[in-house]
């Protein structure tokens, strides 16, 4: 926390300006909340649910939301996960999980899987490939910080 007093003689009209501008710089720095989402009907091939491709300088990606409800007994999911590190460059794939049965396994009669991000410069990519069992839909939800 920055302290000073208006009523301080110690702090000039100078030092006064520096802290605004300092404050001023960390508020315009804040990130804002934005969401997105949708419901993606599978259909057997390697779907796109989130991309956010070359953002303008960095962001947060924060939380994504899928529901796994329609999962049955036969059904399996592969989330995929990629990141992009440099300006023009490919995605990589960070991280792929699988997710099989009802509810795609999940326990304690949890329905809804949720995957947290890094901050990222460069852009990310979450896709769904639906390789067992009936295609079905998948509700979902996508937040960062921008």
């Amino acid at each position: 926390m920055i302290g000073f007093s208006l009523t301080n003689q110690s702090i000039s009209t100078g030092g006064v300006d520096e802290i605004a501008a300092l404050i001023a710089a960390q508020t315009g720095a804040i990130l804002t909340l934005s969401a997105t989402g949708g419901t993606l009907t599978a259909d057997g091939t390697e779907q796109t649910l989130v991309i956010v491709d070359e953002p303008l300088g960095c962001w947060y990606p924060r939380t994504l939301f899928v529901d796994l409800d329609n999962m049955v007994g036969v059904d399996s999911i592969t989330l995929r996960v990629y990141y992009r590190l440099s300006d023009g460059g490919g995605l990589q794939l960070w991280d792929s999980q699988v997710f099989t049965g009802p509810d795609g396994g999940l326990v304690n009669l949890a329905k809804l899987l949720d995957i947290e991000f890094h901050p990222n410069r460069h852009g990310l990519q979450v896709t769904l490939e639906q390789t067992a069992g009936t295609n079905r839909a998948y509700d979902w939800e996508f937040f960062a910080e921008v």
